[in-house]
């Protein structure tokens, strides 16, 4: 098989709040004693009065809960097979929902992380910079190979 011209293209805004709201699984980053961690978390994306918000759940007085206030959050999307993909980067503040906001935003945007149980603190990364990026075609690519005959 043979793969198709690929480049490199932003996304618009628009395009990465789509991506941020379609998807329920990112990464979360942070630097811990100068050493980066990257953790995998279930999320929500929330648009509400007070702006956009990346929402999650995570275990009391684990790493998450215990991360830095800058932190940063990624998607993506992979095409292992015509070597195609996407990524969305957040770059943001960590918040800590106090009792107040937890009873708010339970009711309408409940992340719901895969591993049940003591999922008891709730964040919210408040975006200060969003961009992605993602490998477009530049060349159409034939159904059929092209020494087939009819």
């Amino acid at each position: 098989m043979v793969l198709p011209d690929v480049e490199l293209e932003a996304l618009s805004d628009e395009e990465c709040r789509s991506m941020l709201g379609r998807a329920t699984v990112g990464r979360i980053a942070f630097v811990v004693d100068g050493v980066p961690v990257i953790l995998l978390v279930n999320y929500r994306l929330v648009s509400d009065e007070l702006g956009l918000w990346i929402l999650l759940r995570t275990r009391a007085d684990n790493a998450i809960d215990r991360a830095p206030e800058r932190v940063a959050f990624e998607i993506d999307g992979i095409d292992d097979e015509h070597h195609l993909g996407w990524s969305v980067l957040v770059a943001g503040v960590l918040h800590h929902l106090d009792h107040n906001e937890v009873e708010l935003m339970r009711k309408r945007f409940d992340p719901k992380p895969w591993p049940r149980g003591h999922a008891t603190a709730w964040l919210a990364i408040k975006p200060r910079s969003i961009s992605g990026r993602r490998l477009r075609k530049t060349q159409l690519e034939w159904l059929l190979p092209p020494d087939a005959h009819l």
